[in-house]
């Protein structure tokens, strides 16, 4: 059992990216029918879906065939074409790959540095751009029970200890032929149900169902106790920050 295979289907209730995202992502790049995407680490595709109709064609790599699962469903619910492949980046056939355009979203601390610049050197086109992407609670009054939802899952978890999850990219890339050219931030409020909140919890490696075990179901009570204060009729108002990094050759 891969260590997300029990988190995969609870994926799809992170962070949200707002389609106005993708678009100013797309303005920013110039992206059209004729760039070839790469999305490492897919996990559900959140990426690779929202950026599908902006490219002309996109591939989706992940090593964990139950996100695969979740990310085919999803595809097809949107109509989205994406070539979905099982591997990890490392492996990646790349002996006539090109891309224009690689994404990695909520995927980077768990890549191999070293090899994945390596793969990135191969793969991405001359003038490509690699976008590290992310979608987090801003700052806003409206996200007030957001540092309780933390406080939880740090306390559930078996390793609290979250530090080794935030990457700098600017220090990734140093020394690689890759360059921050911009950075991109949308930000988007919007309404989520605490079934959603919930899911989002046990989408979490540490917090998962296979992690909780026996616990999950005092887990979940915990969180909706919680937040319950913060809910208008079991519904909470949340602010996003959607970000792209980008970083071209």
């Amino acid at each position: 059992m891969g260590r997300f295979e029990t988190s995969a289907e609870f994926y799809r209730f992170r962070e949200p990216y707002p389609a106005a995202f993708f678009e100013a992502v797309a303005g920013r790049l110039g992206l059209s029918k004729k760039t070839r995407m790469l999305d490492v680490g897919c996990g559900p595709g959140n990426l690779a879906i929202g950026f599908a109709a902006q490219v002309g064609s996109c591939v989706a790599i992940d090593p964990e065939a139950e996100m695969l699962r979740v990310a085919k469903e999803l595809a097809a619910e949107d109509g989205a074409e994406i070539t979905f492949v099982e591997t990890v980046v490392e492996k990646l056939d790349c002996a006539s790959a090109r891309f224009d355009f690689v994404t990695i979203g909520r995927a980077l601390h768990w890549l191999d540095k070293t090899d994945t610049l390596a793969v990135l050197e191969r793969v991405v086109a001359d003038g490509g751009c690699v976008a590290i992407c992310n979608s987090a609670p801003s700052e806003s009054p409206v996200n007030a029970w957001a540092a309780k939802f933390r406080e939880l899952r740090r306390a559930w978890s078996e390793d609290p200890d979250e530090s080794r999850y935030r990457i700098d990219g600017d220090a990734w890339f140093a020394g690689s032929p890759f360059v921050k050219r911009d950075e991109v931030a949308v930000a988007q409020r919007h309404s989520l149900r605490m079934d959603e909140l919930i899911g989002r919890g046990l989408s979490f490696s540490v917090t998962s169902p296979a992690a909780l075990g026996a616990r999950r179901a005092q887990f979940e009570f915990a969180l909706r106790e919680a937040l319950d204060p913060f809910a208008v009729n079991g519904m909470l108002e949340e602010e996003v920050v959607a970000r792209a990094s980008l970083f071209c050759r």
